[in-house]
């Protein structure tokens, strides 16, 4: 069997590097370039000289004769299928446009997917065209030919039957090039019901298609998503599409993410009829994501650490000196000591806090933010890592709304710009934190890309120092651009910030003058939900009435504050070493220990081993877990399924004896529930 001739294109752009990237891209889909020119009259030429397979050409082009004008003569002198490339898409070049009834007509910018599918669906129609043409043309001469009406009416008949077989073929062909397709394509009717399931979405999902049709989606593919299922099912059926990312399980349990493309297939008369889903797994590329974001704030982090190590020893040595002093002290001066001893531990924990979650990051969530709470805690991180030489002033606005964010990448955000500013003051300088809100009207809207009216909270970073060239500032955003020197930075700070502001659907302001500074604004949307503060630590905490606890930590001063703090409140304290330990102590005490309170991560036997061992002797021994670990450590992360209440060290002693407090209430609660059945029985 003879395999089909490559498709010859001409390429018509004025644009070097947009006719260099087609020039590329086409080749590796299939198609060969027979020429490129970058005018109307040369396309005209070229065509007529060449008979290209399809012509690809911009509307805008150089000369006296743009792309319409030289397409109108193109396909009425050589029949040849067009394909318009623009990035217009006002009301008047799309009405000229269809004047010159072009094969199809691609947006810029556009992705090379769309791009194949224009093309091989412009040279299909253009071939059933030229077929059913040529058929008709047929059936004319045969007509003519044919004086008796009989002989006329078979040879109609056999033309209009080829033409029908054609058509069936060329459509059987449309539903192989779906079918075959890479991404995962099914379409399902307005109640759910799958009607065609491509090998994509067997291979996605890992269902065989048979056993898809006349199912309902949510039974096929799962209802993890059921909600955003529905909103995507409203807005395609209110505006034709809707596109988005979904997460969805597969058949063996993997987790993928998708960016899907709903579209709204109607009847002839307009109605609704199905919905066309296109579904492209993202879950590599969002992984590769993360890890670009993971090793720009570990950049961040390398920049700051000579400042984090210096606030760091700055804890250390006050408390140091201060048990020294205290030693010998027995005076008035003890609770000013105590206080500052506090104040400076509290601040040391905090650093850390912040610098391992800026480091380790979090799966992707947007939640209520505070950028008040953000903007204050960010100028506090870099009045303390950035040089002396460098003073750090913040205004943060009043009553602010929230915005719905991802707190790691907006933390992420804020760092990169203060850095980026450091970096542009080597002398020292001033460097300005404002947040305030502002309503952004359309006019604003219109001047600034990627904004939208509506009500934004304004995020400044400000600088003094050396500005940015005009010539420098159209690069400054794109990844590994930079100005400074080997080894000093890898262009990821403003890309990926970029990207940040970008994935919360904000937009960005430069301004900035050589030899004056910069000043880099960020717009981000607010939302309405206002509960985003922390609550405080207030209220009374019941003392204890006795009860004997079990703490167990391999950190020797862990375990004897913690067994101090409880018996300050009226608890009996066993301290033990190890998990082991913890275990022996518990046998040989059983009928008293009311409550197990546990390091994590412990040598011999650690704490989750320790729990699985008690529980095993005592199901319902209530228990409070210490861990400096987060949710994504394999010990800490499965806990709650265990009932273990969990608590991040460091922890305050308010939030140590009100967890103890609630831990045994409960279990308290619990035993009387149980045993109320039995209480009943007897008093009847």
């Amino acid at each position: 069997m003879q395999s089909k001739p490559t498709p010859r294109i001409l390429i018509v752009e004025d644009e070097r590097l947009i006719s260099l990237d087609l020039s590329r891209r086409l080749p590796k889909l299939g198609y060969d370039v027979c020429a490129i020119v970058p005018t109307g009259e040369e396309a005209v030429t070229k065509a007529a000289e060449l008979l290209p397979d399809l012509v690809l050409m911009d509307i805008c082009l150089r000369g006296e004769m743009d792309g319409i004008q030289a397409a109108e003569i193109i396909k009425r002198e050589n029949d040849r299928p067009v394909v318009f490339l623009s990035a217009n898409s006002d009301e008047m070049t799309l009405n000229r446009a269809k004047l010159s009834r072009p094969s199809s007509y691609i947006l810029k910018p556009f992705k090379e997917r769309e791009l194949q599918i224009g093309i091989d669906m412009a040279l299909l129609n253009h071939g059933l065209n030229r077929e059913i043409k040529a058929a008709q043309e047929n059936l004319e001469r045969r007509v003519v030919e044919r004086t008796e009406e009989l002989a006329q009416a078979n040879g109609a008949l056999r033309i209009e039957v080829d033409i029908r077989k054609r058509m069936e073929d060329q459509a059987r062909e449309q539903a192989d090039l779906l079918a075959k397709a890479r991404d995962a394509i099914y379409v399902r009717d307005l109640a759910g019901t799958i009607s065609f399931w491509n090998q994509g979405a067997e291979r996605l999902f890992g269902i065989a298609g048979p056993g898809t049709i006349g199912r309902k989606v949510g039974e096929v593919i799962g209802e993890e998503n059921a909600a955003a299922m529905v909103a995507a099912e409203t807005s395609t059926i209110e505006n034709g599409d809707w596109t988005g990312e979904l997460r969805h399980v597969t058949a063996d349990g993997t987790e993928l993410t998708v960016e899907s493309r709903w579209t709204l297939v109607r009847t002839d008369s307009g109605a609704p009829k199905t919905i066309l889903v296109v579904n492209t797994d993202v879950t590599e590329r969002k992984r590769i994501a993360e890890q670009f974001m993971r090793t720009q704030r570990l950049e961040s982090i390398g920049a700051l650490a000579s400042g984090i190590a210096h606030d760091l020893n700055n804890v250390f040595a006050p408390i140091l000196m201060a048990t020294e002093l205290m030693e010998g002290n027995n005076g008035a001066d003890q609770g000013h000591i105590l206080e500052m001893v506090k104040t400076t531990a509290q601040r040391g924990a905090d650093m850390v806090k912040q610098v391992l979650m800026f480091v380790r990051g979090a799966e992707h969530q947007m939640e209520p933010t505070s950028l008040g709470h953000l903007a204050t805690e960010v100028r506090r991180l870099m009045d303390q890592t950035l040089p002396c030489t460098i003073s750090v002033t913040a205004q943060v606005g009043k009553s602010l709304r929230p915005i719905l964010g991802d707190p790691t990448q907006l933390h992420q955000l804020l760092v990169n710009l203060c850095v980026n500013a450091r970096d542009a003051m080597p002398d020292g300088g001033k460097l300005r934190i404002d947040l305030d809100e502002v309503d952004v009207d359309a006019a604003w809207a219109r001047r600034s890309k990627g904004a939208r009216p509506g009500t934004y909270a304004r995020l400044s970073v400000a600088d003094t120092g050396t500005g940015i060239p005009q010539e420098v500032r159209a690069k400054i955003f794109e990844p590994f651009f930079t100005t400074k020197g080997i080894g000093k930075g890898t262009g990821l700070g403003l890309s990926t910030v970029f990207a940040i502001v970008e994935s919360h659907s904000g937009f960005l302001e430069l301004e900035s003058e050589v030899g004056r500074g910069s000043r880099f604004t960020v717009y981000l949307p607010v939302c309405d939900n206002t509960h985003t503060e922390m609550e405080k630590e207030t209220g009374t905490i019941p003392r204890g009435q006795g009860e004997l606890i079990i703490v167990v930590d391999d950190e020797h001063s862990m375990r004897e504050i913690t067994k101090l703090t409880l018996q300050d409140q009226n608890y009996r304290v066993l301290l033990a070493n190890d998990g082991a330990e913890a275990v022996s102590v518990y046998l040989q005490n059983r009928d008293e220990v009311s409550l197990v309170i546990t390091d994590i991560m412990m040598p011999i036997m650690n704490g989750r081993a320790m729990i699985h061992a008690l529980r095993k002797f005592n199901p319902d021994l209530p228990i409070v877990a210490f861990s400096a670990a987060d949710s994504t450590d394999p010990l800490v992360g499965t806990l709650e399924n265990d009932r273990v209440r969990l608590l991040k060290k460091p922890a305050s002693p308010y939030q140590l004896l009100s967890a103890t407090a609630e831990a045994l209430e409960a279990a308290k609660f619990s035993h009387l529930h149980r045993s109320a059945p039995a209480l009943a029985q007897f008093s009847i």
